[in-house]
């Protein structure tokens, strides 16, 4: 009897590793917390053609994923080691995903993003504990979002959504290292298509697999700024460098 249940068990795992990325779901390290400002989600959402709608309930910034990763890289992505996406299974945390990882795209179903994030990214983060299915894996966003909120820990430094300020990429990735123990960041830029200048899109926050922070690059990518004295990283960003700001536009209130 103990000999057919292992055989079994060997059966269903062949099963399932059903692509070379699968069988090898566990070759990660950390997680790429990812949030996005609403504002930017639109101006992307024209550039592809989508239609958007910041809902009423958000007036924050919102997740965009919890991506799992090995090193300085990205991926794994679409492990098939775990279900596909039932939204069954988030039902009791859809009131709190509307308010902090809302799907924007008007002209897409509301479980659509939670659905592409889950098969992309979250199926792969199911070898861990504290995210193994995906109701826990959406509850463990839920989390962090509470602690390592983006509009939060700008807000802290003095940052904030502004009609008429503007921000270097410096000002921000310093506010938000301060508060993460030292460790690097990313930030991203999208175009403005009405004021021809780049605004905040992305924050990314690194964390291990007890979802403490640690740094998304290396030390020694790390290039000092000699007029500010902080560090940006040597990465192809859209962000604008040195001197020159960006915009950090607020959202329209309803």
């Amino acid at each position: 009897m103990v000999s057919r249940c292992v055989i079994l068990v060997l059966v269903v795992t062949l099963i399932d590793c059903i692509s070379p990325i699968t069988c090898k779901n566990d070759t990660w390290d950390r997680f790429i917390f990812t949030q996005e400002w609403p504002i930017a989600v639109c101006e992307k959402a024209n550039e592809t053609g989508h239609k958007c709608l910041i809902p009423s309930q958000v007036n924050s910034w919102g997740i965009h994923g919890l991506w799992p990763t090995n090193g300085h890289t990205r991926g794994p992505t679409e492990c098939h080691i775990s279900k596909d996406f039932n939204f069954t299974m988030i039902k009791p945390l859809v009131e709190e995903l509307q308010i902090f990882w809302p799907n924007i795209y008007a002209d897409t179903n509301m479980s659509s993003f939670w659905k592409h994030e889950w098969e992309k990214h979250g199926r792969c983060a199911t070898t861990l504990p504290a995210t193994a299915n995906e109701y826990l894996y959406f509850k463990q966003s839920l989390q962090l979002m509470k602690k390592f909120s983006a509009s939060t820990l700008l807000k802290n430094k003095g940052i904030l959504p502004s009609k008429t300020a503007h921000y270097r990429l410096d000002q921000i990735q310093f506010a938000l290292m301060q508060q993460l123990g030292n460790k690097t960041v990313i930030v991203e830029c999208t175009k403005d298509s009405a004021t021809g200048l780049y605004m905040i899109f992305e924050v990314e926050i690194c964390l291990d697999k007890k979802f403490n922070p640690i740094n998304c690059y290396a030390i020694q990518d790390r290039q000092d700024n000699s007029d500010s004295g902080h560090f940006l990283r040597k990465h192809k960003s859209r962000c604008p460098r040195g001197q020159k700001a960006f915009e950090y536009p607020p959202i329209p209130k309803h």
